[in-house]
């Protein structure tokens, strides 16, 4: 029966004699090693199942025996034939003989191999979580929630976590983490905190603040988890400091709110510019037409102004302006909107009104208004105005409509005399007649390809080196003479004839860098009629390819409005085109229409601000700081910077000291023909 048993027993049972001979080796054992008791009987055991240094041991420990007094518990390593190396926990027992001497050593041992790797999985485990919460840049702090007598105490935290809060770790643990709220935060809500930790899974995020040692209240965003340990439940908890995020979004946050306000305003008097005029006749000619009243639209114009400009100086010519902007705002209704076009043009939306008449009289009160003398920097200032008045619905129902009616209006008055009121007729149309004769020579010029580019320089703003070149188209027609961009680009815009202009112009400039061999990007302005198509980014690539230009010497100047009309098919085609390898640049950005969220969302690699943002740089404070922060916003979201529209040298060194490398304008370079250029390049393409 005894027999039976040895046999039976999961147990390891091995009998040694005095010199470590094999007695006794039951099945387990032979199951184990592969070795049949009957074949290894009388040999030693320690070389049959173990490695030499293991062996080694073994031998040592089993000489050192003394009769009487067994070895204990102890556990070494079996190498089987084939497999894993097993660990085993040994009991031992003597058996004497009559005379006292050792006779038999019988060992029972039991497999301990998997409890091993688990032990020593779950010491590493904990040894990379102390690694992990001493080394944390992060504050880390293991809080008891379940104290009776401390609420949510601190078991441990790291070396961050207590300097973050500025206290020694010592002074924190023990303590309630309610030492670190303005109040008992945890005491009264920790039940309720507790449970919702609990509902979030892996971890719970949140914001909050924390209460330094010396009372200082500082915002800190948390994860907190819920582990168990030994049978209890604790809280992790890893804080991070975020006052330095805070004040940059609250940075970001004014900024945006400034730019979202310049973007619906004019900057030198505060009124709206023609963005908010456009969204507020909208909803105004919405309303005219559900009430049945009527609306005017009054261009609003000042006579000789230029003189006083001329005259006294572009500081009173401002001044003028803004004292303009305050008398019109006076004598208008609350229901009116006055707003600012641009240079000494106003544009005024009086609603509600009940004939023509009514707005005569509105716009004689503003005649007046202006009339009376205005005193500007001790000067006493006289200029009249010109209003041009178009009325819905009787001049049409449109915004631009309206607003073009109201612009004739007023150009009738200029050409008669100046200083009247006038409303619209149909006979005003000769300047949209002037108009269609210039779609008409511009259609003929694109395809007989008798326009041309000039090229302005690019520079570093310290060196003076040449970092690129912007193309400009340029027209002279046979019969209308030299027509500038600000004439016959409105009217591509408008007509459509802007996508075969861009095309014409992307080509020729390509052409014209790859022919001079161009180190620096040429820029090429390009409309958003023509980033909506969906075969421009592949018209892109093919002019590249056709003239031999790699991508990164090629720049696309594009503007914001691009985005407004279908701003996910805008990120596709601009996605299409970063892809390429083409750097985008982001025009005008701070002319009043930009947002801050461009910067976030499109593949930019440059920012362009506008000449606008130059205004008063040299000698207003704020205008100052609007550029700094302009540049490092965009600086911020790693965005290259130009700026355009440098004319003096005030301005930069202005810009130098502001810290921008690179800029435009007639201070550094005018746009020259070709040939001109040619020569500059050859002279090394640097500005004093």
């Amino acid at each position: 029966m005894t027999a039976v048993a040895f046999d039976l027993t999961a147990a390891l049972i091995v009998a040694l004699d005095r010199e470590g001979r094999i007695q006794r080796f039951n099945a387990a054992c032979e199951r184990l090693t592969g070795l049949r008791e009957a074949d290894i009987i009388g040999q030693v055991l320690w070389p049959l199942v173990m490695d030499g240094p293991e062996a080694d041991r073994a031998i040592e420990t089993y000489a050192a025996m003394v009769p009487g007094s067994p070895i204990g518990r102890y556990k070494n390593a079996w190498l089987p034939p084939h497999g894993e190396r097993r660990y085993i926990a040994w009991d031992t027992t003597h058996l004497l003989r009559p005379d006292g001497e050792l006779d038999l050593v019988v060992a029972t041992g039991v497999d301990v191999t998997q409890e091993r790797q688990i032990r020593l999985e779950r010491e590493e485990s904990e040894q990379r979580f102390r690694a992990l919460f001493e080394r944390s840049a992060d504050g880390v702090v293991l809080i008891d929630p379940h104290d009776l007598v401390i609420p949510w105490r601190i078991v441990d935290c790291n070396a961050a976590f207590a300097r973050m809060n500025g206290y020694g770790r010592d002074a924190l643990i023990g303590h309630s983490v309610d030492l670190l709220h303005e109040d008992d935060l945890m005491a009264r809500e920790g039940g309720r905190l507790l449970e919702w930790i609990r509902t979030q899974g892996e971890e719970a995020h949140g914001e909050g603040v924390h209460r330094r040692r010396d009372g200082t209240v500082f915002p800190v965003e948390s994860s907190s988890s819920v582990f168990t340990l030994g049978e209890r439940e604790y809280v992790l908890g890893i804080d991070r400091d975020v006052s330095e995020r805070k004040r940059a979004e609250a940075q970001l946050h004014q900024l945006n709110a400034r730019l979202a306000h310049d973007a619906h305003h004019d900057a030198l008097t505060g009124l709206p510019n023609r963005t908010m005029l456009m969204e507020r006749l909208g909803q105004e000619l919405a309303r005219a037409q559900r009430t049945g009243t009527q609306l005017a639209v009054m261009f609003v114009d000042l006579d000789d102004f230029k003189g006083v400009n001329d005259s006294l100086g572009h500081a009173v010519g401002d001044g003028l302006l803004q004292e303009v902007a305050r008398r019109l705002t006076a004598v208008m209704r609350p229901s009116d909107v006055v707003a600012r076009m641009g240079g000494d043009e106003f544009v005024i939306l009086a609603p509600d009104l009940i004939s023509e008449h009514h707005a005569s009289r509105i716009a004689r009160r503003v005649q007046e208004a202006i009339l009376t003398p205005l005193f500007i920097g001790g000067l006493s200032v006289g200029v009249g105005c010109s209003v041009g008045i178009s009325v819905c619905p009787q001049d049409g129902e449109r915004t631009d409509d309206l607003l073009r009616q109201a612009d004739m209006a007023m150009y009738a008055i200029k050409k008669r005399g100046k200083n009247a009121v006038r409303f619209f007729a149909a006979d005003m149309d000769a300047a949209a007649t002037e108009r269609l004769r210039i779609e008409t020579r511009l259609r003929a010029a694109i395809l007989d390809d008798s326009l041309s580019l000039h090229y302005q320089p690019q520079v570093d703003a310290l060196s003076g080196q040449l970092v690129g070149l912007e193309a400009l188209a340029r027209w002279t027609d046979v019969e209308l003479g030299v027509v500038s961009p600000g004439e016959f680009i409105p009217v591509a815009e408008d007509t459509g004839l802007i996508v075969p202009l861009g095309a014409w112009v992307l080509d020729e400039a390509c052409r014209q860098a790859a022919e001079w061999h161009l180190k620096v990007p040429i820029a090429v302005n390009v409309s958003p009629a023509q980033v909506s198509r969906a075969d421009f980014a592949q018209t892109v690539q093919d002019t590249l390819q056709r003239h031999g230009l790699t991508p990164d010497r090629l720049k696309l100047e594009l503007t914001e409005r691009l985005t407004m009309r279908d701003p996910t098919l805008a990120a596709q085609h601009l996605a299409s085109l970063h892809a390429l390898g083409v750097p985008l640049s982001l025009d005008d950005f701070g002319a009043g229409q930009s947002a801050v969220a461009s910067l976030m969302t499109l593949p930019l690699h440059e920012v362009k601000l506008d000449r606008s943002v130059l205004t008063g740089v040299t000698d207003d404070p704020d205008t100052w700081d609007v550029v700094s922060a302009l540049l490092a916003l965009a600086r911020g979201v790693k965005l290259a910077v130009i700026v355009e529209g440098v004319e003096t040298d005030a301005q930069l060194e202005a810009l130098r000291t502001l810290g921008c490398r690179a800029v435009q304008g007639y201070r550094t370079g005018r746009p020259a023909r070709p040939d001109e250029m040619v020569v500059h390049l050859r002279q090394g393409g640097t500005t004093p």
